[in-house]
């Protein structure tokens, strides 16, 4: 594959991910396909990763990682909801169930 390509659709992942960070499963996959690709593109140039491939490495993992803490904070506030009988009866309330 072309190394443009491979550096432009990094990039291109990299911000998807970041995008879809709220939505953590489609801010992981696409930063983890982000992160390949750059890594695809570095085999392919010396193990140098350069220009469009490197800020879409960086927006890949800092996609993944903010990702992984909403899915961690999403997981919390269910376990919480699910436990804790006063935290139900706060969140109907304040929905107006």
């Amino acid at each position: 594959m072309d190394k443009e390509k491979l550096s432009t659709q990094s990039l291109v992942f990299g911000i998807l991910s970041l995008v879809f960070t709220e939505l953590s499963i489609l801010g992981i996959i696409f930063g983890a396909v982000g992160k390949s690709k750059a890594k695809k593109f570095a085999e392919l140039n010396e193990g140098v990763v350069t220009g469009k491939a490197k800020v879409g490495k960086i927006l890949s993992t800092l996609g993944l990682v903010f990702s992984i803490i909403c899915l961690v904070c999403v997981v919390i506030i269910a376990i919480g909801a699910i436990a804790s009988p006063d935290f139900r009866q706060g969140l109907l309330q304040s929905y107006g169930f």
